[in-house]
């Protein structure tokens, strides 16, 4: 299996930072009826653990599990550790989830994989559906890019769990996520069904390329008594969605200059002079796009040692 960290520098990757921000407020938000700080965060740190480090500095999460199958890097993973709390494992998450966590804990999980979806991945979220407790948290990114097989081998290997409004050529091809997001949602219910009075409250149907076009869903395992309070909490945030509408995390890369000139000029989220645009040579969508996320807009500078 190819190593993605060997490629790209997590840590460097715009609309990915946007998103992890993104999903710290979120889960900020819903401070006054979780306690964020108490969860144990299961994810997939790789050798960067950018989501580790900002999950702690933001949320003040201490307890946190890495996960990783690639053995011979064992060393590498343990090294670059950014705090010592966190418990590296060499696993493959099922056996993970099946043998070592331990489900009495809350919970936040983010399956963040670079793969195309498959029956593995599909398993490993059903079985998280089939153990989880109101208040756990998950989220998972996958791959959106249309699938490397043909629309009609790609719905009949997924036909139990695609929708039937969704199983065609048309949407296979040009509107990937919407099938993803009827995969992911069956696969959750799937999972509820051994549960009694747990729900899923979907939250995230973000998609974002950097230098690959990605999804990420994600949402709050609850019961009857807490779904509307929890929708009613998150309203302000204009990214959440609980259905198949996706946000699409669409920044322009622009320089330090221009950040700090488009800044001086925000009146609110969403809202920016548009003599930047005479100023700075930007088109209207780039500075429009940046308006709606300068809040959560990453600047990347040499460190010298």
């Amino acid at each position: 299996m190819s190593k993605s960290y060997e490629k790209v520098n997590y840590l460097l990757r715009l609309k990915k930072q946007i998103e992890r921000k993104l999903i710290i407020e979120t889960l900020q938000h819903l401070g006054t009826i979780i306690d964020i700080k108490s969860y144990r965060y299961f994810g997939f740190g790789s050798i960067y653990f950018a989501d580790f480090i900002l999950f702690h500095k933001y949320l003040n999460i201490g307890k946190m599990t890495s996960i990783d199958n690639k053995q011979d890097d064992e060393k590498r993973f343990n090294f670059n550790k950014p705090f010592h709390f966190i418990d590296f494992r060499i696993y493959e998450c099922k056996a993970f989830l099946e043998k070592k966590l331990d489900w009495n804990e809350k919970l936040l999980f983010w399956l963040d994989y670079d793969v195309d979806i498959d029956e593995l991945i599909i398993d490993n979220v059903e079985f998280i559906a089939s153990k989880a407790k109101p208040f756990d948290i998950f989220l998972i990114t996958i791959d959106a890019e249309p699938p490397p097989v043909e629309p009609e081998e790609f719905i009949v290997q997924f036909r139990d769990y695609i929708p039937i409004e969704l199983a065609n050529n048309k949407t296979v091809r040009g509107n990937f996520p919407e099938i993803l997001n009827g995969i992911m949602n069956a696969c959750i219910q799937n999972g509820l069904i051994t549960q009694t009075d747990i729900r899923f409250l979907q939250i995230f149907n973000l998609v974002y390329e950097d230098t690959h076009k990605m999804y990420t869903f994600g949402g709050i395992f609850c019961n009857n008594d807490n779904f509307d309070t929890l929708i009613k909490q998150l309203s302000p945030l204009p990214y959440i969605r609980h259905g198949g509408s996706v946000v699409e995390i669409n920044c322009p890369l622009l320089t330090p200059r221009e950040k700090m000139y488009l800044d001086s000029f925000i009146k609110k989220m969403g809202d920016i002079d548009n003599k930047c645009m005479e100023i700075t040579g930007l088109k209207k969508e780039e500075v429009e796009t940046y308006s709606q996320y300068y809040k959560y807009y990453p600047q990347f500078f040499e460190s010298i040692y």
